[in-house]
């Protein structure tokens, strides 16, 4: 939903989870996470944790989106696979500051559904991290894509 009421974390899982589901801390969001069968050291991208991409329709790690620099504030942890996510349909439309890519390498765009310029695609390939967004990127992602 648009409202976050509160919460610091959403995970959206189409391929497990009907509707986004949201926490107040990573740890409740990474305990979900492993709730739900997926490979729970996957959870930190950071770590690179030697996750690798499940075939089908999920990755075996999220994309995060954190809406502070360095990996602060509230964040948008995605893992569906082959469509484009629309941000604002999670209140997180151009609030992208800071991102970590899981097993699966993402798309980042001005507009929705992929529209308008595209954030440079051989910086988010899978495990990378930037802990700010290159210039004239901060706050302006208003749509994801995970391959």
């Amino acid at each position: 939903s648009a409202s976050w009421e509160g919460a610091q974390v959403c995970l959206v899982a189409p391929a497990v989870l009907d509707t986004a589901e949201c926490y107040g801390t990573e740890s409740e969001a990474a305990e979900r996470f492993t709730a739900l069968g997926l490979d729970a050291g996957s959870a930190a991208a950071i770590d690179g944790g030697g996750a690798v991409a499940l075939a089908g329709s999920y990755c075996s790690s999220y994309l995060k989106l954190y809406d502070g620099t360095w990996y602060s504030g509230q964040s948008l942890w995605l893992s569906g696979r082959w469509s484009w996510y629309n941000l604002s349909a999670y209140g997180f439309d151009q609030k992208t500051s800071s991102f970590q890519v899981g097993a699966c390498a993402a798309y980042f765009a001005d507009f929705v559904d992929g529209g308008g310029a595209w954030y440079p695609t051989n910086l988010t390939q899978a495990y990378d991290v930037g802990p700010a967004m290159n210039t004239g990127w901060n706050n302006d992602v208003s749509s994801v894509y995970l391959t």
